[in-house]
């Protein structure tokens, strides 16, 4: 079978740059592994003046330009015109797109004659109430949304991570959609775990999205009740205001010294912080389903994130983590407080968490569910 996978796929593979680059990332050398699947991927590049060529895990990746700020104005016009010629030259018997935006639209507009899958990786209407630029969040309240509702209800095959985006986007879906999990490479479940005591890890973007400062204004009662608790976070600061109002805060609460700004990790060094940390912290405001708790499952940390999008699906409350609700600084306090207290509890809950991991997130595994709906979709085409 010919799959040609469409989406914004890295430069440099081994070293992807977010969730939803990391989830890519996995699921290409895993399908590279499948008996059987001729893969190669068209990725495109914002700005890109001269496409390329390389390849990766012996799958042929071929880079070119689109337009930037998402070229909705114009329908993704360069964009379909791209895809129709690399579809005639590889002949797929299925188009993959990586996301319900550029890859989704480009998709369905230009695959003629072959059956096309849509991931659905995060939901833009939710996410688009974070923007904090009001220029920005109009323009994608505008266009963004449109496109993804485009994909939803045009796409006769979507799969996603988990089943949040069957159940928000309804009857609005009219083809199929599986839930096949998040692909986490190998090498998370390899990892030693050893955590040190009060050790507290955020990964992700420090943006508004992802409340860290709810995290800061938490610290003082976690360290009154557990006194050697400190932060790592690491990610970048996407929204430079925010993370300026982050540090004041630590200034005036005086726990700078607790916390440390790692920034940008790679992969390797992210496996090194969760093979330490004691508890795997994600105060979000809206997740769809974040890579970095499926990282942290599989690393056996337990997780204490907010009940918001999809991470209900991922976190079982009281076995594997605990759930919160978005902007209870107090609960979050106490629940984090009490796994950093009990060593013996934070133990099984990192244990049932790599064993339910095991079983849904190893990345072969979601690679063989995502085959089945390749043939599904070809056999239904």
């Amino acid at each position: 079978m010919r799959v040609l996978l469409v989406g914004p796929y890295p430069v440099d593979v081994e070293h992807p740059v977010g969730g939803v680059q990391s989830s890519i990332s996995n699921l290409l050398h895993a399908l590279g592994r499948q008996p059987g699947l001729d893969v190669h991927v068209l990725s495109f590049v914002p700005g890109l003046r001269h496409p390329f060529h390389q390849e990766t895990h012996g799958v042929p990746m071929q880079y070119v330009g689109s337009s930037r700020r998402l070229g909705f104005t114009t329908g993704l016009l360069r964009e379909r015109i791209k895809l129709a010629r690399a579809i005639r030259s590889f002949r797929p018997d299925v188009v993959h797109a990586q996301d319900s935006l550029v890859s989704g639209y480009s998709s369905l507009r230009a695959s003629k004659g072959v059956p096309v899958i849509v991931s659905i990786h995060g939901i833009v209407r939710e996410e688009v109430h974070h923007v904090p630029h009001r220029l920005e969040r109009v323009r994608m309240q505008a266009l963004a949304t449109r496109f993804e509702r485009h994909c939803v209800s045009e796409a006769r095959f979507l799969v996603a991570p988990t089943r949040y985006p069957e159940l928000y986007f309804g009857d609005e879906i009219r083809g199929r959609i599986r839930a096949i999990g998040n692909p986490i490479a190998d090498a998370f479940f390899a990892i030693e775990h050893r955590p040190q005591p009060g050790l507290m890890l955020f990964a992700g973007a420090v943006t508004p999205l992802k409340r860290l400062l709810d995290l800061v204004e938490a610290l003082p009662a976690i360290i009154s009740a557990v006194p050697s608790a400190r932060l790592i976070v690491a990610g970048t600061a996407v929204d430079g205001g925010y993370a300026t109002r982050v540090r004041s805060r630590l200034r005036a609460l005086s726990l700078e010294e607790r916390v440390t700004f790692a920034g940008q990790l790679s992969e390797e060094e992210m496996r090194a912080q969760y093979g330490r940390a004691s508890v795997l912290v994600l105060p979000s405001a809206q997740e769809a389903s974040p890579m970095v708790i499926g990282e942290a499952m599989a690393a056996g940390v337990p997780v204490v994130a907010t009940r918001v999008g999809g991470v209900a699906y991922l976190v079982e409350h009281g076995t594997t983590g605990y759930l919160v609700e978005p902007g209870s600084v107090e609960d979050l306090g106490s629940t984090i407080s009490g796994v950093l207290a009990d060593a013996g509890r934070a133990s099984a809950l990192g244990a049932a968490a790599r064993d339910k991991a095991e079983q849904t997130f190893k990345a072969d595994l979601v690679a063989g569910r995502l085959r089945a709906v390749y043939e599904e979709a070809v056999r239904g085409y």
